[in-house]
């Protein structure tokens, strides 16, 4: 077995430090218009911002330990492939329609405020009061920060105008699914999870949609 030799949050800062580099070496090679300039925006601001959060909050997301094999192999699906759809973005050469800059916006807008709202929330929540949360953002959706990521990397799928970025998306699916049983696990300690379990839809946010419902 290798040692651990770090956290797995500092493994996923030093892959956001890798994408902010990236990502900015683009314009360098490649010429830069309205979706290449709205796209470096976008994507840089949010990296940026998830450093800031976790200093501001002093956030533990991930609780793992990694060795070096697993620091790297985080640097280079997190750092470096998530940039897959950046490096599209400016090779395409197309300009980007209103529609496309829109959507992408507005897809970027709500899902960095639904991840980061939901988040902020969690770490408040637990500091004042220790234990399963079940209201607000969390009572939409179990996972609404997954739900959130996922929003807000279809922006920058969109954004690119290319059909490749997409699976960017669908790996961001696939992590976000393979931490879920382990979550599940460990909130079961919790006697009220059962019914928030049966209450609450894993990822999308409908929660509020099904207490309508009841309630009619």
């Amino acid at each position: 077995m290798m040692n651990k030799i770090t956290s797995r949050n500092v493994s996923v800062n030093v892959a956001k430090i890798v994408t902010i580099l990236c990502l900015s070496s683009l314009p360098f090679f490649y010429e830069v218009h309205e979706r290449q300039a709205v796209y470096l925006a976008m994507h840089v601001s949010y990296c940026v911002w998830y450093l800031l959060k976790q200093n501001i909050m002093r956030e533990m997301i991930f609780r793992e330990r990694d060795s070096a094999l697993d620091l790297i192999m985080v640097v280079a699906i997190v750092g470096v492939f998530y940039t897959l759809p950046g490096w599209l973005a400016f090779r395409n050469t197309t300009p980007v329609t209103p529609v496309e800059l829109a959507a992408s916006v507005t897809l970027f807008f709500f899902g960095s405020v639904i991840n980061s709202s939901a988040d902020v929330q969690k770490a408040t929540a637990l500091r004042l009061r220790p234990g399963l949360i079940t209201d607000g953002f969390w009572g939409l959706s179990r996972n609404i920060n997954y739900f959130g990521d996922l929003v807000r990397y279809s922006a920058f799928a969109l954004l690119s105008g290319s059909a490749w970025s997409w699976l960017v998306v669908l790996v961001v699916l696939v992590i976000d699914l393979s931490r879920m049983p382990s979550k599940a696990r460990s909130l079961s300690r919790y006697p009220e999870y059962a019914a928030y379990q049966s209450a609450v839809p894993a990822i999308l946010p409908l929660g509020g949609m099904q207490r309508v419902r009841r309630r009619a």
